[in-house]
């Protein structure tokens, strides 16, 4: 049996993250381990997938460029959670003592801004060393410790991370509409929705097409084969997802203006000398 359909950007996160939780290595972390999970729209519906808890946004690109939140810490929601034994905890100011301890089995989960075709994958950064996950991204990947880069297909990018990466820098560019950002490159198994309906099922799936126009703008086009039995099985899920929008705490997802706190702290943020639009560096 073959089935087709389409995935907005929204529902891929969702499709992602119902795939991701099938996974044997995450079953085995959820029940003997550790998981971490660094913030994001994808990750965040992950979260929610494993412990019906969404978690704190920080950046994102949106129509105005490369943003921030308005409100971080003062939300009282942590951006990265660790959970244990299926207990659920923030540790936003805990990186270095949580990855120190991870083990072979344990996992991190995190997001990515790009990928591409030779399984590279990169985070923007609007802060120095990409702050304190970003260094300990490095450390975990020094450790050994496996990691699940859970990315849209509509974030595959031309070309090779591994040119592009030393090309970009915050202080290597004259203007930045958004907060000026470098990349962080990340190593892991990057996991897209074609991955999660594989994992949903014993089924090939085949992107046929991209993008689209009245809200599909960043959409997937997917092709199943399989048994019925099991198309059906992922059939049901996307029934399950579709209409769905973005994971994140609520009060996080809303977008750093003129004058937050955000503003007041973050060195990328285009507001911090009192611009209206954009910034030059």
């Amino acid at each position: 049996m073959r089935i087709q359909f389409t995935v907005t950007s929204a529902e891929a996160k969702w499709m992602i993250a119902k795939g991701i939780v099938q996974l044997k290595a995450v079953k085995r972390a959820v029940d003997q381990g550790r998981i971490v999970l660094k913030g994001g729209t994808t990750v965040s519906a992950v979260a929610e997938e494993i412990c019906g808890e969404d978690v704190r946004i920080s950046g994102r690109i949106t129509p105005r460029g490369t943003m921030t939140a308005r409100y971080k810490e003062e939300t009282g929601k942590h951006h990265t959670i660790i959970i244990e034994k299926r207990r659920v905890k923030g540790m936003d100011h805990q990186w270095e003592k949580v990855v120190a301890r991870l083990e072979k089995n344990d996992l991190i989960i995190v997001g990515a801004n790009a990928f591409d075709v030779y399984g590279n994958a990169a985070l923007m950064a609007a802060s120095f060393m990409g702050s304190v996950g970003g260094r300990c991204l490095f450390a975990a990947s020094l450790e050994g410790i496996h990691t699940i880069v859970a990315v849209g297909l509509e974030k595959l990018v031309p070309g090779n991370l591994a040119d592009i990466i030393p090309m970009v820098g915050r202080k290597m560019v004259d203007r930045s509409y958004g907060s000026a950002v470098g990349l962080i490159p990340v190593r892991g198994r990057i996991f897209t929705e074609k991955d999660a309906v594989e994992a949903l099922a014993p089924v090939q799936c085949i992107v046929i097409g991209k993008g689209g126009v009245f809200g599909a703008e960043g959409s997937t086009t997917l092709l199943v084969d399989g048994e019925e039995k099991a198309v059906r099985e992922v059939e049901n899920v996307f029934k399950q997802i579709k209409g769905s929008t973005i994971s994140g705490f609520k009060t996080s997802l809303e977008e750093c203006g003129g004058g937050c706190p955000s503003c007041r702290n973050h060195e990328g943020c285009i507001y911090k000398k009192g611009f209206q639009w954009g910034r030059e560096l």
